[in-house]
């Protein structure tokens, strides 16, 4: 197995591109700072958040890279990377409360920058093994609608949220 150095120039990128879009609404106010941003305390507005940021981040790496880049492995994997990391970063955000923990104000807050960072890592973390597995036609199918599900309701629910699942109730 060999191993690949960390991208560290994505992690910091993607990061910050999570902050800057946790408060866009105030710099860019509009159509842009409401599908880019928070708008609203809800779980899909930070899910939403985390997709963006990371497919900023895949668009720029894509750019820099793209005379080595096999173009349809790195498509898919990372098609398949934004439509499912964003939920398994919440699942690991809900699992204190799941089990009855309920984290006081401020442990809240860093609990949520610390899934942040490992959603972002998660991301790219699964860039490598992802790019290396062959794909059947059905999986490639379901992954393009898997994401373009996950472009159109993160986009779509920026403006009407459907239901008290996707809003944080305090």
């Amino acid at each position: 197995m060999t191993t690949e150095k960390f991208s560290w120039w994505k992690f910091i990128t993607g990061y910050l591109f999570y902050l800057l879009f946790h408060e866009i609404n105030r710099l860019v106010p509009g159509i842009i700072g409401t599908i880019l941003g928070e708008g609203f305390q809800s779980v899909y507005a930070h899910m939403k958040m985390l997709f963006y940021a990371y497919l900023l981040v895949a668009i720029i790496d894509f750019i820099l890279h793209r005379k080595s880049i096999k173009l349809e492995p790195f498509l898919y994997a990372r098609m398949f990377i934004l439509a499912a990391v964003p939920w398994l970063m919440i699942v690991i955000y809900y699992s204190f409360e799941a089990v009855g923990i309920f984290l006081p104000g401020h442990t809240e807050l860093l609990w949520g920058l610390i899934m942040t960072a490992v959603g972002i890592y998660f991301c790219i973390r699964l860039e490598t093994p992802l790019d290396a597995i062959p794909l059947r036609g059905a999986l490639k199918a379901l992954i393009v609608f898997s994401f373009a599900a996950s472009l159109i309701t993160y986009t779509g629910f920026s403006f009407a949220v459907p239901d008290n699942f996707f809003i944080a109730i305090k």
